[in-house]
């Protein structure tokens, strides 16, 4: 008889009280607009392994300066001219990384600019194409940003038109190019903008040019020759956008 009050009396010291059992969880504080404002960036931000996409391809807005060209087939008053030519164009290019610290780049970037005389209705005009292949060494490698030291060889096309008002002519001649610069990437989720800077050497064999037109009727010599020097420097900087994959 005794069993049956001991039982009852164990059951309610181990069982506690529904009220306490059921507690409800405390409210949640709402984020505040700063954290808000850091979830949509880190949402927009690169994710994962900063290598998880190695390949780019991209556009760009490109600036070259060098030397003006040393004309003789038309008088250009030197004052008209100046001590350095700005020539601006376009790029495309493409990057691949094999390696963290290792990248590999193929790109075309153009440049045009015209010459005219400020009392006669002379002009001439430059237009450049620039190919090359380089290798970027990698010392500054973020989750965000980039940085590298570059290097690499080409070749560049150039095509000089003469308006000498009755007369024109033209001449296009080759240039090999060596050229060492510093990259600069900063990486979005599918996208990255890609700063250059880079200092090329130029080479021109001046005799191998291809002159036409009535305005080399009477040419020879050094009048034909390519209007550049042998050797020359130029500096070359561009502004890009790329999609990653």
């Amino acid at each position: 008889m005794l069993a049956l009050p001991l039982a009852l009396a164990l059951a309610s010291v181990a069982d506690p009280e529904p009220a306490a059992a059921a507690s409800a969880p405390a409210p949640t504080a709402a984020p505040s607009p700063a954290n808000r404002r850091r979830a949509r960036f880190q949402a927009f931000s690169r994710e994962g392994d900063p290598l998880k996409r190695r390949a780019m391809i991209g556009i760009s807005g490109v600036l070259m300066q060098a030397a003006p060209l040393r004309v003789r087939a038309v008088q250009i008053d030197p004052r008209d001219v100046g001590r350095s030519a700005a020539l601006g164009g376009l790029g495309i290019f493409g990057r691949y990384r094999p390696k963290p610290i290792v990248g590999l780049d193929l790109e075309v970037r153009s440049g045009s600019v015209r010459y005219r005389r400020s009392d006669a209705e002379v002009g001439v005009s430059q237009d450049q194409v620039l190919a090359e292949v380089g290798t970027g060494l990698y010392l500054g490698r973020g989750d965000v940003a980039q940085f590298a030291l570059s290097a690499g060889l080409g070749g560049m096309y150039t095509l000089v038109r003469y308006d000498a008002g009755d007369t024109s002519g033209r001449q296009a001649f080759g240039s090999a190019v060596f050229r060492l610069g510093a990259e600069a990437e900063f990486l979005l989720k599918r996208v990255a903008i890609v700063l250059s800077f880079r200092t090329y050497g130029v080479a021109t064999a001046r005799d191998r040019v291809r002159s036409k037109g009535e305005l080399f009727a009477g040419l020879s010599g050094e009048d034909r020759n390519a209007p550049v020097a042998k050797l020359a420097t130029m500096l070359v900087g561009s502004l890009g956008l790329a999609y990653r994959f």
